[in-house]
């Protein structure tokens, strides 16, 4: 197992998170959820769920 020290491991943590969204949350949830109920869980709105999944497919 890797050990990661403490500013090692804030960098991995806003590297998952995007508009404060956990994005492995965000990306696991996409196929299974509307974009409604995808901004009602992560407290968004349509436009920015649209934009979260656009970037994610970039990626």
């Amino acid at each position: 197992m890797m050990r990661h020290g403490h500013g090692q491991q804030n960098k991995i943590n806003q590297a998952n998170n995007y508009m404060g969204v956990d994005l492995h949350r965000f990306s696991e949830q996409e196929g299974e959820r509307t974009n409604i109920e995808l901004a009602s869980e992560f407290g968004l709105s349509l436009h920015d769920v649209k934009m979260l999944k656009k970037k994610l497919d970039r990626n």
